[in-house]
């Protein structure tokens, strides 16, 4: 159902560049359960970007039911975890 392939993603440019995912594969099946844990800059909202379809990869493939996640969409979604749209 979710799928990425060879996933690489870096931010910055030249000396100040950081890579960030390094060939990362998953392969979910539908209903499956999953949490993304890690340190504090290890990626883990890199790769919910990716596949809510907020950032594109760098290389590699992410696909939500067989097709290419090129966008936002309402099948999928990510929740903050802070208030984005109005003060507090």
């Amino acid at each position: 159902m979710l799928k990425l392939k060879n996933i690489y993603k870096s931010y910055g440019d030249g000396r100040q560049r950081s890579e960030v995912l390094h060939n990362v594969n998953l392969d979910l099946q539908e209903g499956e359960f999953v949490a993304i844990v890690g340190y504090s800059g290890s990626g883990k909202t890199t790769l919910v970007k990716l596949l809510a379809g907020l950032i594109q990869a760098d290389q590699g493939e992410v696909l939500f039911k067989g097709q290419r996640i090129t966008g936002p969409s309402h099948e999928r979604g990510m929740v903050f975890q802070n208030y984005s749209l109005l003060p507090c």
